[in-house]
C-alpha cells in the first residue's frame, strides 16, 4: 500500500471515528431531502383572493366562486371599500383583490367585461403567475356564461383584468431578493462566526484559560457575541445603502424599526451559533451544524418559494423558523412602509424566538463550562 493510499485510509478512519461527523455527513442530507423535497414547489397554492363588489349579484358571485373553487386560490377576508382592500394587502391578510364594476353584466354582454385586480407585487413571480391563472379561470367561466346568452347580445361574454401591482409596480425581482439576501448575509456572519469563534478557543486550548479568568460565563458569552453583533449591524448598514443607491430599492418604512427587528433576529442567530458550539468539538463540526439548520431556514422562510405553496404540515413548521418572520418584516418595511402595528405578529414571534434561543444558548453554555 502506497503513501497516498495510507493517507486516504487514515482520513476515512478519522471521519468514521467521530460519530457526530458521521451523522452530519449521512443523516442530515437525508432529512433535508425528504423535508425540502415537499417544501420546494413553484406551484401556486392557497393564494387568498378577496372581492370588492359594490353591487353584489349572481354574475359576480358566480365568477368569484369559480376562482375560489380552484386548487390555487382560496377566499380571503371580505372587502367593503378600496381603502380596506389596501389595508388588507399592507397587513398581509390577503394576496389579491378583485374589483367588480357596478355594471358588470351589461359590460360582459357587450364583450367588455373589465375587472380591476390589485396584487401584492413584492413577490414578482408569484404575482405574475397569479394574474395569469385568475385570467384563465375567469375567461373559462365567462365562456360558459356566454353560452346561455345566445341571441341576446352580438358579442356575449369576455373578461379583461386591469392589474395594479402594489409595492412593486414593475415586478422587479430584485425588490424581493435584495432584502432577503441582506438577511442571509447577516445570518452567515453572526451564526457561523459565533459557532466557530467558541470552538476555535477549544481547539487552541485557550477556552480553559478564559474560564479560570475573573470573567463570568455570562461576560464570556457577551464578549464573544457583541463584536459579531456590531459587525452584523455594519453589514446591515452597507447592505441598506447598496440596496438604495445601487439597486434602487425604495425604503418606505422606518430605519429604526428595521434595526430593532434585526436586533431581535441577532438574538436568534448569535444564540444558534453558540448552541452549535456547545455540541461541536471542531470548527468543521460547527460549520456543518449551522449549515444544516441554515438550509432549512432559507427554504422554509419564503426566501424563494411562498410559504402558502407548502404542504400544511410544513406551513406549521415554518412558525418555528425565525427567518420567515424577519424576511417578512424587512420586505414589509422596504416595500410597504409597514409600521409596528402592521408587523405586530411577525415582530412578536421574532421576539419570542430571540429570547428563547439566546436564553437556551446561555444556559447550555454555562452548564457546559461549569
Amino acid at each position: 500500500m502506497g503513501p497516498l493510499a495510507r493517507l486516504v485510509q487514515k482520513e476515512f478512519r478519522q471521519i468514521f471515528r467521530d460519530p457526530l461527523m458521521v451523522r452530519l455527513i449521512f443523516l442530515m442530507p437525508i432529512i433535508q431531502l425528504f423535508v425540502l423535497g415537499h417544501a420546494v414547489s413553484l406551484d401556486l397554492k392557497g393564494v387568498r383572493v378577496s372581492v370588492l363588489d359594490p353591487v353584489p349579484g349572481p354574475l359576480s358571485r358566480r365568477l368569484s366562486q369559480a376562482v375560489w373553487e380552484t386548487e390555487t386560490f382560496t377566499p380571503g377576508p371580505p372587502v367593503a371599500t378600496p381603502s380596506q382592500a389596501e389595508d388588507l394587502l399592507v397587513q398581509g391578510r390577503t394576496d389579491l383583490v378583485l374589483h367588480f364594476p357596478v355594471d358588470l353584466e351589461r359590460r360582459m354582454r357587450q364583450g367588455n367585461g373589465v375587472l380591476g385586480i390589485n396584487l401584492d407585487g413584492r413577490n414578482s413571480a408569484q404575482a405574475g403567475q397569479a394574474l395569469a391563472q385568475v385570467q384563465a379561470v375567469l375567461n373559462l367561466e365567462a365562456a360558459r356564461l356566454a353560452s346561455g346568452w345566445k341571441g341576446q347580445a352580438p358579442r356575449p361574454g369576455g373578461v379583461t383584468l386591469q392589474p395594479l401591482y402594489l409595492y412593486n409596480p414593475e415586478l422587479v425581482s430584485r425588490y424581493q431578493m435584495v432584502p432577503a439576501i441582506t438577511i442571509l448575509l447577516i445570518t452567515i456572519i453572526s451564526a457561523m462566526l459565533t459557532g466557530m469563534s467558541v470552538v476555535r478557543e477549544k481547539e487552541l486550548g485557550t477556552l480553559e484559560q478564559l474560564l479560570v479568568s475573573p470573567l463570568t460565563s455570562r461576560q464570556l458569552v457577551l464578549g464573544k457575541t457583541i463584536p459579531l453583533a456590531i459587525l452584523s449591524f455594519g453589514e446591515l448598514a452597507v447592505a441598506t445603502l447598496a440596496a438604495i443607491l445601487v439597486f434602487r430599492l425604495p425604503l418606505e418604512g422606518s430605519v429604526l424599526l428595521l434595526s430593532g427587528a434585526v436586533f431581535l433576529y441577532l438574538l436568534v442567530t448569535l444564540g444558534g451559533g453558540l448552541l452549535a458550539s456547545t455540541v461541536s468539538s471542531t470548527q468543521q463540526q460547527a460549520i456543518f451544524t449551522v449549515w444544516f439548520f441554515l438550509v432549512f431556514s432559507i427554504l422554509l422562510s419564503g426566501f424563494f418559494f411562498p410559504v402558502a405553496n407548502m404542504p400544511q404540515a410544513l406551513r406549521w413548521l415554518t412558525w418555528m423558523n425565525p427567518m420567515r418572520f424577519i424576511i417578512e418584516i424587512v420586505r414589509g418595511i422596504y416595500l410597504k412602509g409597514s409600521g409596528p402595528a402592521d408587523l405586530a405578529l411577525p415582530l412578536g414571534m421574532l421576539a419570542a424566538h430571540g429570547v428563547g434561543v439566546f436564553s437556551l444558548a446561555l444556559w447550555r453554555f454555562r452548564k457546559r463550562v461549569a
